[in-house]
């Protein structure tokens, strides 16, 4: 039955999911982006997945879960896949890295591979592309304040016998940061970074409903707005060719060929995030993975931002090169 009466629960507005428009049999709410490629390695029956040396350490962990092998693939300058030719019964993994892809290089991509793993992990807003063998993969940790969640979009998606998250006791770290910040509890990010990674399981109760009340027209403008403030006063000094009309940007890529402007961040309370380090050891010191592994800096542009905040970076940069 219902409970009636009792003490009062946290209050959220009730809106709807940032994908509310997709059909239930073509998503899949999942406690993280691990869990999307392994059930869309699962779903598209894939003999062997290609795979990015560009990526994260444990990218092929899902695959080896699933029981798929892998082979790595080197980008063209476009970041799209270079030199590969899969089979059939193959599918491609591919990144939109950092939110930046445009529709030309998505559409090479589509055009070119029949069976594609799309990770949307670095571009939430953008919108998912629904045809046979394309499967979209978001997660929500990397744009909101929650302790798990990733959406799997795609057309007649099998169904998945999973538990579900619980992430009550694990969201309190999310909590604390309103009044400690979240520097104070960046090692209680990284145990539930480790806790989130080690199961296959659906989006918790707590996540969906947290999600349903976020504001997402809000937040894509703001980050926007921050991303064309950067980009003004930034293009000049990048060397990345910046996609100004994606808006699907997890933070403003900026490409310094400088090892110790990352530094100068961090000694100033700028905390970009440090990407795949280990490229080089898979794949040697040349080429664009390489590059972009050494020195490509992630400057934070997000919802808790302002224009003003915006100016105090490119300050903190342009002086020091």
């Amino acid at each position: 039955m219902k409970e009636y009466g009792g003490y009062l629960p946290l209050e959220l507005p009730r809106k709807e999911e940032y994908f509310s428009f997709c059909e239930e049999k073509e998503l899949l709410r999942l406690n993280c982006g691990r869990s999307t490629f392994f059930c869309a390695a699962k779903a598209a029956k894939a003999r062997k997945i290609f795979v990015p040396y560009l990526n994260c350490a444990n990218s092929t962990d899902p695959f080896d879960a699933a029981g798929i092998p892998y082979e790595f693939y080197r980008l063209d300058e476009d970041l799209t896949p270079r030199d590969i030719a899969p089979g059939e019964e193959d599918a491609v993994l591919w990144i939109n890295y950092y939110g930046n892809a445009g529709e030309k290089q998505k559409q090479k991509v589509f055009e070119t591979y029949k069976t594609v793993i799309v990770d949307n992990c670095h571009a939430f807003f953008s919108k998912p592309v629904m045809r046979d063998g394309v499967y979209n993969c978001y997660s929500t940790r990397k744009f909101f304040g929650v302790a798990d969640g990733a959406y799997l979009i795609g057309k007649n998606l099998p169904s998945f016998s999973l538990e579900e998250s619980f992430s009550a006791e694990d969201t309190l770290f999310i909590l604390k940061t309103i009044e400690l910040g979240t520097n104070a509890l960046y090692a209680e990010n990284l145990k539930n970074e480790q806790r989130v990674a080690q199961t296959v399981a659906k989006m918790s109760k707590l996540t969906r409903r947290i999600l349903s009340s976020v504001d997402y027209s809000e937040i894509q403008k703001i980050r926007f707005q921050n991303f064309c403030r950067l980009h003004r006063q930034l293009e000049s000094l990048n060397e990345f060719a910046v996609n100004a009309e994606t808006k699907t940007h997890m933070y403003y890529p900026l490409l310094v060929t400088n090892d110790t402007l990352r530094t100068h961040l961090v000694e100033n309370r700028i905390y970009t995030p440090t990407w795949w380090r280990h490229v080089p050891d898979l794949c040697g010191n040349e080429g664009i993975e390489s590059r972009l592994s050494r020195y490509m800096l992630m400057i934070p542009m997000d919802q808790r931002y302002n224009e003003s905040d915006m100016d105090d970076i490119v300050t903190i940069i342009r002086r020091f090169i």
